[in-house]
């Protein structure tokens, strides 16, 4: 049996595997929110607790979580802030030297 003949059987069993694969994916029923007993929410940014969608800021209850949640996004604005700025004052540097 050549090389050629070899990869052309591999690639036909290949493909018959995904085939079969994807027709086994068709047919299982998809796990569904309801059916798993869990009810829609998402994640505490600081501990990872559960908290409600509508939770905004997305922290749960602990000061702590609160604390952390408040210093991380002022150090996100600083740091937005400064990406903003410090190109912007190169540029400005830039044409003054040019003139």
């Amino acid at each position: 049996m050549s090389r050629k003949d070899r990869i052309a059987k591999a690639a036909t069993r290949t493909a018959a595997q995904a085939r079969d694969t994807a027709a086994r994916e068709r047919g299982r029923s998809k796990r569904s929110t309801s059916a798993s007993g869990v009810s829609p929410h998402r994640h505490c940014t600081v501990c990872w607790a559960p908290i409600p969608l509508k939770a905004d800021p997305p922290v749960c209850s602990n000061e702590e979580c609160e604390a952390t949640h408040d210093k991380r996004e002022g150090s996100r604005k600083r740091l937005t802030i400064m990406l903003y700025l410090f190109p912007a004052i190169a540029i400005l540097l830039a044409v003054l030297t040019s003139l």
